[in-house]
């Protein structure tokens, strides 16, 4: 008894009646589904709703050790069931119909009928739909307790198993829940009913997984793209194509989706794709394993090729896939470790292959036209200027500015990186420190300088050292110039990996000094 009402446990609609049931986290609402009738109640409140038209009950929901608790007026009332009691033993009796299916017209929610639990049967976890139900914890956790600007409230959990850490997260909307021991406890109840096992073969958990054998549906809803990616990818999250990857990178899928051109066609664009290969890679680090071969994606004609590249310290195994979907270019590239078996490549690149789906029509239409950046031109050069010293250099407009104050800029492109530093001092200091800096790494990096000398370049003097490092197997080598004009001095820096070092690169990198002005000469 409670609130002059006799109240029962509301585990007991779902067991007993097939009662469908839900809680909107959100508004902090408990759904009910009856015989086409949608019910809506919140503990604390009296004021429910029954098909969107408001009825007052006999006494409000509330949590009592641990079990959410509802009048029994609720039942006989609004759900029209029957209720008898024993004047001598006072047993309650309700008797009504189960309910074995939810007419899906009438819930507002997927009421997911006799599911309590949910859970995930590809990692192995489980807990309960905020039903009441009551489950001691047999695992260790963390936990923390935080609170934002607005008063939200987060009680976050990590549990760990083996490789993985799992992590729970309750968001109370008002404190106040979560300072008051009755709602608390029906959270904590919740949060604790987490467990890191699933209960193969059960029908009382709703099963979250998306993975099927080892693989697992993956859906781009914008691209129109659906696949199958290996289950323990992770989505690497890329403005400019969607890509999955191995837990030690050394595994990958990118699918890219660009605005075709008019008049292009799958064997030129392969090509130049190839061609790109070669202008990027070193040679001796790019294999061309395959002349492209015709095939079918997605519903479509395709050409597919295989490359095998490196980076100095592994090789990758590269499966390529190219093909036209009405306005769009589509791009596919699959990369396997050398080493698998030739049953898990060609798992690998079937699976993905025959799973993959574009779906034109169902695209966003506010993408418009995708720029390729396969397309862009990597010689097309921007002039940096600094202003106070007097110096301006062209770089290529597609590197990307990692650092950049007053006097120093750093960039990044493909297998290197770029340092501009311009400011006061002079050149036979900086010198010294670059020496002393090569020197003293030479143990880590396996340092060698090749070239040290005296160089002009628009008009200043400076030197020019070439040096040449090894950083885990992978070969690498720097380029300094070192400049003086008037009290101001320049260094310009470029570290490139071996593997990327090709004569395209190396002409790019001389159009860089070139390109150096001095605006005054004092």
């Amino acid at each position: 008894m409670s609130q002059d009402t006799t109240m029962i446990p509301l585990s007991l609609l779902t067991s007993a009646f097939g009662v469908g049931l839900q809680y909107d986290s959100q508004n902090q609402m408990i759904e009910l589904s009856y015989n086409g009738k949608v019910i809506k109640l919140s503990a604390g409140s009296k004021q429910a709703w029954v098909n969107s038209s408001p009825v007052t009950l006999t006494a409000s929901p509330e949590v009592k050790s641990g079990k959410t608790m509802v009048p029994l007026t609720l039942l006989t009332q609004v759900m029209g069931l029957q209720a008898i009691v024993d004047a001598k033993t006072k047993d309650v009796s309700i008797v009504g119909s189960r309910q074995e299916e939810i007419a899906a017209a009438g819930v507002s929610l997927d009421s997911d009928l006799g599911k309590t639990m949910i859970g995930d049967s590809y990692y192995g976890w489980s807990m309960k739909y905020p039903t009441g139900f009551v489950n001691d914890p047999k695992q260790p956790y963390a936990r923390l307790i935080s609170k934002d600007s607005g008063g939200w409230v987060y009680e976050e959990r990590a549990y760990q198993s083996r490789d993985r850490i799992f992590y729970v997260t309750l968001v109370i909307c008002d404190e106040a829940d979560f300072r008051n021991p009755a709602k608390y406890s029906g959270y904590k109840d919740l949060l604790d009913s987490f467990t890191l096992s699933y209960p193969k073969g059960s029908s009382t958990v709703k099963d979250l997984s998306t993975v099927e054998g080892n693989f697992r549906w993956y859906t781009q809803e914008d691209m129109g793209l659906k696949l199958k990616v290996p289950a323990n990818w992770q989505n690497s999250y890329n403005q400019a194509f969607t890509q999955f990857s191995s837990a030690d990178g050394r595994q990958w899928i990118k699918v890219k989706i660009t605005s075709k051109e008019e008049g292009l066609t799958l064997e030129d664009w392969a090509k130049r794709h190839e061609q790109m290969y070669r202008d990027q890679i070193n040679e001796s680090y790019l294999k061309v394993d395959s002349a492209p071969a015709s095939t079918m994606v997605a519903g479509v004609p395709a050409i597919e090729q295989k490359f095998s590249s490196s980076d100095g310290a592994f090789w990758y195994s590269e499966h390529d896939f190219f093909f036209f979907k009405g306005n769009y270019k589509v791009y596919v590239e699959i990369a396997y470790d050398p080493e698998a078996t030739e049953q898990e490549k060609k798992e690998l690149v079937q699976t993905i292959k025959q799973s993959l789906t574009v779906n034109q029509s169902a695209m966003n239409p506010a993408m418009g036209e995708i720029a390729d950046d396969d397309l862009v031109d990597q010689d097309q050069m921007a002039t940096i200027k600094f202003a106070e010293q007097k110096f301006s250099i062209s770089i290529p407009e597609h590197w990307k500015e990692i650092r950049g104050d007053g006097i120093t800029k750093t960039y990044e492109f493909l297998g290197g990186n770029a340092m501009i530093l311009a400011g006061p001092g002079k050149i036979a200091a900086v010198r010294k420190e670059v020496e002393q800096s090569i020197k003293e790494n030479s143990s880590s990096y396996a340092y060698l300088i090749k070239d040290n000398k005296p160089i002009t370049v628009a008009g200043a003097n400076g030197y020019k050292l070439y040096v040449v490092g090894n950083n885990d197997g992978a070969r690498f080598e720097k380029t300094i110039y070192l400049l003086e004009k008037g009290k101001n001095m320049y260094m310009i820096a470029f570290t490139v990996s071996e593997w990327v070092k090709t004569k395209a690169l190396e002409q790019r990198l001389q159009k860089i000094i070139d390109s150096i002005q001095f605006t005054d000469g004092k």
